[in-house]
């Protein structure tokens, strides 16, 4: 077993000759391929042009003749409207206040007098989540007040 460094040559930069050697062949190789390129678009276009095409003519004179007959409607603006106007039109504060009814929350309904002291508990005995009115529900569990409690939670312990 030998510990020697395994061999690694050096780059060597080349000189300028072979430098400007190798420029030159990539400009030459960039111009090639930009001219394929111009010639086989070149072919592309003008083959478009001379195959005969699928379309029906008629259709094209169809579109001309219909953009002939539609009229011009000319644009007319309507009249700006007063403060008066608008006042007219909204709803007066007392009837705005009448047809909004306030939001009834419903009662929950106690559960049978006992409940869980903790959501360690309930999740013991594998009853998480209690919704209301589900015996060994509390609302002292319920921590956002939407009648779910012990409610299932994902991120760091």
């Amino acid at each position: 077993m030998s510990f020697r460094k395994s061999f690694r040559a050096v780059p060597l930069r080349e000189g300028a000759h072979y430098a400007a050697q190798r420029r030159k062949r990539r400009r030459e190789r960039n111009a090639l391929q930009l001219l394929i390129g111009a010639v086989l678009a070149a072919a592309v276009g003008l083959g478009s042009q001379l195959l005969p095409s699928d379309r029906d003519d008629s259709a094209g004179q169809q579109a001309t003749d219909m953009s002939a007959v539609a009229e011009t409607v000319p644009y007319v603006p309507q009249p700006l409207m007063s403060a008066a106007e608008l006042d007219a039109q909204q709803p007066s504060a007392a009837n705005a206040r009448a047809s909004v009814s306030p939001r009834a929350i419903a009662p929950v309904a106690a559960s049978g007098g006992w409940s869980y002291r903790n959501c360690r508990e309930a999740r013991a005995a594998g009853a998480a989540p209690l919704y209301a009115g589900q015996p060994g529900y509390g609302p002292h569990m319920d921590g956002d007040g939407d009648g779910i409690a012990c409610e299932p939670y994902v991120g760091p312990r």
